[in-house]
């Protein structure tokens, strides 16, 4: 029994040190296993003159998922030290494979050595080291050792790997979870590349550690030549923060941090940067460089977790310039949002209460005063289906407060609306939503913009206003299974009946109502516009068929077409171009059609109702064809009277993709402008070369913009992107440059 016991402990010291030495590199730290040891061998003799155990021929000992296997394991009872030598294999339950020539260990697994250590682990990768020694239990140390994680090559195992990290000496510290190198070189293909005396990092059992990240480089046509490196501070395991430095060669170095905090039921994340730099305005047509100046960015997000009904929270975005952020790449975002909300769930019912400003940074010859909104709060509660009349009802408020700096117009808003709705199915399959509502609005309105134009006309006004409507939508779809698909027909009808409200008073104004646009998604509404303050008043009906192919593999192809039709000859509330603005609406459709995993389109146009000409066509489309893969986008819309998009809009976007093999590809990306001979021409030009390697990978990216310096947007980008395993990746920082013009907005 004593025999026994003390092989079992021998076993136990033998896998604690293979697998604490064979792992510092990858950052694990394995305690030997509990319970039962299992082990055959051909000889196994007790001294009691050495008092030694030992076990030869075929020794092999299973215990807790391993499997330890040597030609010979010798366990000396005096001084409780436990070796294993010749063709040393420990098998982790895991799949790790770790081989040595050698190993011994003592004083109660907290010393010992490892000889000639060679470990495949589970995701392929390796390490090797001339000897391993583990000293008081805590610290390991590796002489001359080696990692990758590439795996061996199939045709040539002894083969350098694509990468591979070489020490003189790696030291694992695992009261500190840290591992150190010393005499450390980074090797391609077996070729140092670069080399270090000394670096440290976290050893992965740890979730935070305070140190240098990794640093990155780019380059931008207005920035220079950039390097950026930043320090992570572990604060405790629940706040952090990181600062950091951007240097480059045209400008003032960047400094940069972040500070986030996890709290029991909230969470705050907070950064910024700060420069002194210069930027480049429009001045009566012409790009004119201007003096340095303070710079810089914050953004913040937060959210606290009341209760279970409530919550509350913040977002903060702010720049000093409409340039910053996109030459600084922070964010190609066209407008800043900050807000300050609560919210409320109870059930069905939802509410909100929020503050919001905005800052607009697109470029443009007169910038637009964006309002802040002081407050909005919005209810909507929803009843449970079948609660009265068969059908559930719902009733919603909005509250708006809106209000501009200066003598912009200021507006007061309240809405009010009780709806019911019912679906109904009859036994042939057709399918009706019967949905009636009544609304109730009031307004007020102060600095209005019409007083502007028409100096006799009141600096004020007050405007209440009510409307009903009732709405039926009708469809009886119909489907007919084949051997490898399925047709389905599907016809809709809808009838819209309201009262004529066409004459809208001056008092309300139009906030939210500009941007109509009539597609596939909004044809069936009961009112087109997006917003409260513009109402589609009167009655029509709506008709449209949709019809598709579905085959049993996943491929499809479906077409959708449809119009509505005024009822009455009054005049309707819609600008012209919206495809509404005349008794029979303009033509729209879809057709979407895909080939198994092959190929997608997605077509959607919009057709003048009087000659069938083209009002807005928009096209997305790929296709993998073997090694080559081709996108394509595609759009053309007409003006819309009074609307965000004031002007004519044609671009075409084409994209194409290479696999050369299984590891490299290449890729390139064309934006073209057609809008107009004064805007026609090429406006972003994107090239890419990828190295998709097991355990390597590289990407580099070539993009040029053309727009105007003026717009924080043009310029060349050169971006490098370096991938290791287990790692991480190496990155360029540079500038994310739009593809807008300085006169566009985020319709491009």
């Amino acid at each position: 029994m004593s025999s026994l016991f003390r092989l079992r402990k021998a076993a136990l010291l033998c896998s604690c040190l293979i697998c604490l030495a064979g792992t510092p590199a990858v950052a694990q730290t394995l305690e030997p296993e509990k319970g039962p040891v299992d082990f055959v061998a051909d000889n196994l003799v007790h001294d009691d003159q050495t008092q030694t155990v030992t076990a030869t021929g075929n020794v092999e000992m299973v215990q807790g998922g391993r499997t330890l296997k040597a030609d010979k394991v010798i366990y000396n009872l005096t001084t409780d030290k436990a070796k294993a030598v010749g063709h040393v294999v420990l098998t982790e339950a895991n799949g790790d494979v770790h081989r040595a020539d050698e190993l011994e260990l003592s004083q109660q697994m907290t010393e010992g050595y490892v000889d000639h250590v060679y470990s495949t682990l589970e995701d392929g990768s390796r390490l090797w080291a001339d000897r391993g020694v583990r000293d008081g239990g805590n610290i390991t140390t590796l002489s001359n050792a080696a990692y990758t994680p590439c795996e061996a090559c199939e045709t040539d195992p002894d083969a350098e790997p694509v990468w591979q990290i070489r020490a003189g000496e790696v030291i694992h510290n695992k009261e500190e979870q840290r591992i150190i190198y010393h005499n450390a070189t980074f090797d391609m293909f077996g070729v140092p590349v670069f080399w270090t005396p000394y670096v440290s990092h976290a050893d992965g059992t740890v979730n935070q550690k305070s140190g240098l990240l990794t640093p990155g480089f780019g380059y931008s046509s207005d920035l220079g030549l950039q390097i950026s490196n930043s320090y992570y501070y572990a604060i405790d395991p629940h706040r952090d923060a990181t600062v950091g430095v951007t240097l480059m060669t045209d400008q003032l170095p960047l400094v940069f941090g972040e500070y986030r905090h996890r709290f029991d039921n909230a969470y705050l994340e907070m950064s910024g940067g700060a420069t002194y730099s210069s930027r480049t305005e429009d001045v009566g047509g012409e790009d004119v460089e201007q003096d340095e100046e303070a710079r810089g960015h914050l953004i913040a997000d937060g959210l606290w977790n009341i209760n279970d009904k409530w919550r509350a929270g913040i977002g903060l975005e702010i720049a000093s310039d409409d340039q910053y952020m996109r030459q600084y790449d922070f964010s190609d975002d066209d407008v800043l949002e900050n807000e300050i909300y609560a919210e409320r769930f109870s059930g069905r019912n939802y509410a909100v209460g929020r503050l919001l400003s905005f800052q607009d940074i697109r470029i443009r010859e007169e910038q637009r005063d964006q309002p802040n909104i002081l407050p909005e709060m919005e209810v909507s509660m929803l009843g449970e289906p079948g609660q009265m009349l068969g059908g559930r009802w719902s009733a919603d408020l909005s509250v708006l407060n809106l209000h501009r700096e200066g003598s912009g117009q200021d507006m007061d808003r309240v809405v009010t609306e009780l709806g019911w709705q019912r679906r109904l199915t009859s036994d042939t399959g057709l399918l009706t939503t019967v949905d009636l509502k009544l609304r109730g609005d009031a307004y007020y309105t102060s600095d209005r913009d019409i007083a502007n134009t028409d100096p006799g006309r009141s600096n004020e006004g007050k405007e209440t206003r009510g409307f009903a409507s009732a709405h039926v939508v009708t469809s009886y779809p119909v489907a007919k299974a084949f051997e490898q698909s399925q047709l389905v027909i599907a016809p809709e009808a809808a009838l819209t009946v309201s009262p004529n409200i066409s004459s809208e008073s001056s008092n309300i104004p139009n906030e939210d109502s500009q941007d109509v646009q009539l597609d596939v998604s909004n044809l069936f509404n009961s009112d087109r516009f997006p917003g409260y303050d513009r109402i589609e008043d009167g009655s029509h009906v709506t008709y449209g068929m949709r019809t598709g192919v579905y085959g049993y593999d996943g491929s499809k192809g479906e077409v959708f077409l449809g119009q509505s039709y005024r009822l009455d000859d009054n005049v309707t509330p819609f600008p012209e171009g919206s495809g509404l603005s005349e008794e029979t609406s303009d033509m729209v459709g879809q057709v979407i059609a895909s080939y198994k995993d092959m190929m997608d389109v997605n077509y959607r146009f919009q057709l003048d109702q009087n000659d069938m000409s083209s009002r807005r066509h928009e096209v997305d489309a790929i296709a993998y064809l073997g090694p080559v893969t081709l996108g394509s986008q595609y759009l053309y819309t007409k003006a819309i009277e009074g609307a965000e998009l004031s002007e004519d809009r044609e671009q075409i976007r084409g994209a194409l993709a290479y696999r050369f093999s299984e590891e490299w590809q290449g890729r390139t990306s064309i934006l073209y402008d057609l809008s107009s001979e004064e805007e026609k021409g090429m406006r972003e030009a994107i090239f890419g070369l990828d190295y998709l390697g097991q355990c390597f990978t590289l990407s580099s990216t070539l993009e040029r913009n053309l727009t105007r310096d003026s717009s924080g947007e043009s310029g060349t980008e050169i971006m490098f992107r370096i991938g290791l395993k287990q790692i991480g990746e190496f990155s360029t920082s540079g500038v994310n440059l739009s593809s807008s013009s300085d006169d566009d907005d985020d319709d491009n």
